[in-house]
């Protein structure tokens, strides 16, 4: 499996834009309410600071991962990143908490594409665990609920190598991920309905 730069470029601004785009919506409607009378109550800063933050913690964790030479500039700020991007994707009540073992920052942005990988199928709360060694990368993530079966489904047929034919830009971290490592680079998926495991390497 392998794409053009073109193909890349087109599957990662698709899915950003899509990931994007519902909060600047927001923004611009709550703008023009404002714009009407001036006033801004409490419902509308909390619409603004909602989605202001989505917004901010979203377009800093997609410039590490898919930006050119980007790096953390320590395990802190990198979880941090991924922290706050998560936050973006699970709902209130339902949190997904973040373990790391052996990250370096100088992996910033596989560490962003591997968080990505597990945080889009959480269907409620959970865990993930990235650990890294010199043998191989492992992230793993466990839910109490279960996870969205198609997403790992589509998971394991680009691992084996075939492209997905519906919604190709969801899968952009996985693709550019694999694309990234080479074919060269083994990656093994194990999944059940509630935990899913990853291995690269």
């Amino acid at each position: 499996m392998t794409y053009t730069n073109t193909e890349l470029t087109e599957i990662i601004s698709t899915r950003t834009c899509h990931d994007l785009i519902g909060n600047i919506g927001t923004l611009k409607n709550v703008m023009e309410f404002i714009g009407e009378d001036g006033t801004v109550d409490s419902e509308t800063r909390t619409l603004l600071e909602t989605a202001s933050t989505l917004l901010n913690a979203r377009q800093k964790f997609f410039r590490m991962a898919f930006g050119i030479t980007t790096q953390a500039q320590n395990v802190e700020e990198l979880k941090e990143l991924c922290e706050n991007y998560i936050a973006t994707i699970g709902t209130r009540g339902h949190p997904i908490a973040l373990d790391f073992q052996g990250v370096s920052s100088q992996l910033s942005k596989l560490v962003c594409l591997c968080v990505m990988v597990a945080s889009d199928v959480f269907i409620k709360s959970g865990k993930i665990a990235l650990s890294i060694n010199k043998q191989n990368i492992t992230l793993h993530a466990e839910t109490d609920f279960k996870f969205r079966e198609s997403e790992i489904a589509t998971y394991q047929s680009i691992i084996q190598g075939q492209k997905p034919t519906d919604n190709i830009s969801q899968y952009a971290q996985l693709i550019y991920l694999r694309e990234l490592l080479g074919e060269d680079v083994p990656m093994k998926l194990s999944a059940s309905e509630n935990e899913m495991t990853l291995v690269i390497g």
